[in-house]
């Protein structure tokens, strides 16, 4: 494997939920891509933050 290749980091609800800040009822009802295994849910970082960057209102002209 060489440097370039950045780590998959897989998270739990639990752990996906504190990451975005939010509680896991909120979780359940974003549409965010997730993997399920049997009855676990899991999380990729990458996506979770490209999700948030995705859902990041940009700020209008000349306002803050």
């Amino acid at each position: 494997m060489n440097n370039e290749t950045s780590e998959i980091v897989i998270l739990s609800r639990k752990e996906a939920a504190a990451f975005l800040g939010i509680c896991l009822t909120t979780l359940d009802r974003l549409d965010i891509p997730k993997t399920r295994i049997r009855h676990r849910v899991f999380f990729k970082r990458d996506v979770l933050n490209r999700w948030i960057d995705e859902h990041t209102e940009k700020s209008k002209k000349g306002k803050v």
